[in-house]
């Protein structure tokens, strides 16, 4: 037994417990200060002082602390009326009240002992019925062995199945004393809220924690009803039927609807109907007045094209409805006569063609460059030799231009075959910088204002194969992500042809991988933000992992919080797998019991309650998901906060510490999400798409949990609109600011989408990061929100969200809008008319 000054309280005062054994704690204190004196200390239990505890026993081992007696020890026996099945906590106190903290045997400290004791007793006890508007009654514990009637029980009410109230049964009953011989402080009373005053209500009362329903219980209560009240009633539920019966009607109708419907697949039938409206719509969305004569240069370094495709590139750019451009031929030493031939004649036919050859072959950033030195444009526009414009696309480029005053633009493209069919649309989020590092998913079409080129220097030849990701990310460096604009309009065709990546991808020039890493490590190595940059499978795509600085580490500390109501086989298994797979960052576990009700439930909150940075919350409230967790935020300790279901159980090592880094390499990034797959190993969240089949929808759903999806989108880490709250990281700033969650008119759905939109309000950055999957056995924890019995709480939530947000659904930052809104996440397209959009709306 050692002295340990640095925990002693006050008047240096030591309180070691080495002793919990039966229903009793034991152990030695001493006032150091004093050491002649036996100390005395208050006892308290849930809160309540229960007792002075005088430590006078002897212990043998006090000889170790040099002290002038050895009547040090305490053994305390905790009082019959808390065995009762029900979890307590136990601390100690100075008799000035000062709290003390209590050490242990393994070196550690704990500020109370949890316990949760149950004699074999049984339960009697009677609801009396309402009483001037009250409900009145009485339980006690009875103990044969012991020949007592205890009070002090706790009771549950319940209505219509689900928890209402919990009571104590410990307010003074003379008249059950007198007849029972036992506990008079054994009654209780409940006030029904107005909200449960219907016209014939039941309510329920239960022993607990056996749920042992009293006699009596349950009790019907009948309200009378005014005139003007019960009209008020009647409307209001008119109103909830007609909210189910509009949701089932939109369903049917929209069913029945010959509406026509194009899936990816049927990709070209949908461009023949789409692509005719794309300068209307563009005029709709920028404006259609006159664009003024500014020169773009279009850039184009040859080399050995076939000799059709080339011609048919060139031509696509003489067809602009735009007419002021220039376009810049950079023959890279093709050594092709025939090539030669048709570069010269186009010059000859059209002055707005110019034509440079390089005596030596140096490779696409070399003629780039030679092709951006002679440029007289105050745009550039970069284009392929076999590539095709549609029509309209510089046009459409300048309005948006002239609109947003953007330095840095891109289009959405397709791919077009040998036969001219067009295949393989990308559809592209708006700017998203952390997608960005993991894929270029800029490519084609760009456009940047001269000045902006000229900044940013000349193309890197040693990223050749990447060279475009390179130059797009020193030029998003000077831009610092400001004034750069995703034109959603498929203004570009690029070309299938053998070897190209757009028909074999990235594995088609396996060199363009390392220079793409290179690129992306360069990149982050200059805005000073160190992370490992790796390529994935050998693709031009990359995994990022953030490797800040070990301070930033060391002081990064999470409260993990985890609501839960019994299920406790599922919490343990969730908390097991916490436990051992998180090594490198400081945590606590924060549970929060919503009114469990089994004694299994009991013990498992003792258990955890006395375990190391742990802590257990009791709210016996209806269930609230928002209120669990804004409590929960109260009592957490640390600056970030993981809201994590208790359905879902991770495994990898390392998936927090890859959450925490996007924090600690951005302090802007509020909100970090997780991939999460059902226990088959398909993707039950891969992200939220905001306004998809009402008011959003988790993007992937279905695919298996290896799959890229579209475009590598589930695969890649990536800004977000929104991810769902069964597994997300906030920054405890970013969550105040916000308001915490919705616990007003959002207690059960849509308030972690309702979080996100209020962050992204605030210029939070919310982060999905697909590399930390955690398995989602969804629903196991309160079941489904859209049977019957939930429905109408599920509309009038689904109604506050669309009137909070109807610019935000019709309307996603990173989600294409020409993606369908009725459903099929990335699998399904619509055709935007013109008429539909907003005038001004540059997305």
């Amino acid at each position: 037994m050692t002295r340990r000054l640095g925990a002693a309280g006050p008047g240096n005062v030591v309180v070691f417990v080495d002793r919990t054994e039966g229903a009793a704690i034991g152990g030695w204190a001493l006032d150091f200060n004093n050491p002649a004196e036996s100390l005395r200390l208050r006892v308290i239990i849930d809160n309540v002082v229960v007792d002075v505890l005088i430590c006078d026993l002897f212990r043998d081992d006090a000889q170790a602390l040099q002290v002038p007696h050895h009547k040090i020890g305490f053994y305390y026996h905790i009082p019959a009326r808390y065995h009762d099945g029900m979890r307590h906590k136990l601390a100690f106190a100075a008799l000035d009240g000062t709290e003390l903290m209590m050490l242990t045997r393994n070196g550690g400290a704990m500020a109370q002992f949890n316990f949760c004791f149950l004699a074999p007793r049984r339960i009697e006890g009677m609801v009396d019925g309402l009483v001037e508007g009250l409900i009145q009654g009485w339980a006690m514990r009875v103990d044969e062995a012991n020949g007592t009637r205890l009070g002090g029980i706790k009771v549950l009410v319940t209505c219509d199945s689900e928890p209402v109230a919990a009571l104590t049964a410990d307010i003074y009953r003379a008249d059950v004393a007198q007849a029972l011989t036992g506990d008079a402080a054994c009654g209780f009373i409940y006030a029904p809220p107005a909200l449960l005053r219907r016209r014939r209500t039941a309510f329920r009362f239960f022993a607990m924690p056996g749920r042992e329903e009293l006699q009596g219980s349950p009790v019907e209560i009948s309200y009378p009803s005014e005139g003007e009240r019960e009209r008020i009633y009647r409307l209001v539920a008119r109103t909830d039927e007609l909210f189910a019966m509009a949701y089932h009607l939109s369903k049917e109708l929209k069913a029945i609807l010959p509406a026509e419907r194009f899936m990816l697949a049927d990709y070209a039938r949908w461009a023949a109907v789409s692509h005719p409206l794309a300068l209307e719509r563009a005029k709709r969305r920028y404006g259609d007045g006159p664009l003024g004569e500014a020169l773009v240069s279009v850039i184009c370094p040859v080399f050995r094209p076939e000799i059709g495709a080339f011609m048919a590139a060139v031509d696509s750019v003489r067809a602009q409805s735009y007419p002021f451009l220039e376009l810049i031929l950079i023959d890279d030493a093709s050594g092709d006569p025939a090539l030669s031939a048709v570069m010269a004649g186009f010059a000859a036919a059209d002055g707005r063609i110019k034509c440079l050859r390089r005596t030596r072959n140096g490779g696409i950033s070399a003629a780039s460059n030679d092709g951006i030195k002679s440029a007289r444009g105050a745009f550039v526009a970069f284009f392929d030799h076999d590539d095709l414009l549609v029509d309209d696309a510089i046009e459409i480029m300048m309005r948006a231009q002239a609109a947003s005053n953007a330095a840095l633009l891109y289009s959405d493209e397709d791919k077009v075959e040998r036969s001219g069919a067009l295949t393989a649309p990308h559809f592209k989020p708006g700017f998203n910088h952390r997608l960005l590092l993991e894929i270029n998913y800029i490519c084609h079409f760009v456009m940047m204002e001269m000045s902006l080129v000229r900044a940013v220097g000349k193309m890197d030849r040693r990223m050749d194969g990447a060279q475009d990701h390179d130059f797009l990310l020193r030029a998003v460096e000077l831009l610092r992500g400001e004034r750069i604009l995703h034109v959603p309009e498929v203004l570009y065709h690029w070309r299938m042809s053998a070897g190209s990546t757009a028909a074999e991808g990235a594995r088609a020039k396996p060199k363009a991988a390392l220079a793409g890493v290179s690129a992306v490590a360069a990149h982050l190595a200059r805005m000073g933000r160190p992370a490992k940059v790796e390529s994935r499978r050998g693709m031009t795509a990359y995994r990022v992992d953030w490797v800040p600085d070990e301070i930033l580490w060391r002081d990064a500390c999470v409260s993990i919080i985890i609501p839960f109501r019994d299920q406790i086989e599922m919490t343990t298994a969730c908390v097991a797998a916490i436990r051992q797979s998180v090594r490198d960052v400081r945590y606590e576990i924060v549970l929060v019991d919503n009114w469990s009700m089994t004694p299994e439930a009991e013990r498992f909150c003792v258990a955890q309650a006395n375990m190391p940075d742990t802590v257990v919350l009791r709210v016996e409230e209806p269930f609230n998901y928002s209120r669990l967790n804004n409590l929960a935020v109260e009592a957490a300790r640390h600056e970030f906060l993981l809201l994590l279901n208790n359905d879902v159980f991770v495994s990898e090592p390392g998936w927090l510490r890859q959450m925490l880094g996007e924090f600690l390499s951005d302090d802007r990034v509020g909100l970090v999400g997780a991939k999460l797959l059902y226990p088959s190993g398909t993707v039950q969240h891969g992200g939220v798409v905001m306004g998809v089949g009402g008011v959003a929808d988790h993007a992937f759903r279905g695919i298996d949990g290896d799959d890229g999806g579209y475009f590598m989108r589930a695969a890649l880490n990536q800004e977000i609109s929104a991810v769902t709250g069964a597994c997300m990281l906030v920054r405890r700033r970013a969550f105040d600011e916000a308001g915490g969650l919705d616990e007003r008119e959002l207690s059960v759905a849509f308030n972690d989408i309702d979080l996100c939109a209020k962050l992204t309000d605030l210029k939070w950055k919310i982060i999905f990061r697909a590399d930390m999957v955690a398995e989602h056995r969804e629903s196991a924890s309160r079941g489904d929100d859209y049977d019957d019995a939930k429905l109408m709480r599920f509309m009038r939530e689904n109604e506050v969200m669309r009137q909070r947000y109807a610019g935000r659904l019709a309307r996603d930052k990173f989600y294409n809008p020409h993606f369908s809104r009725e459903g099929g996440v990335y699998r399904e397209l619509r055709v935007l008319q013109p008429d539909e959009l907003l005038i001004g709306d540059l997305g």
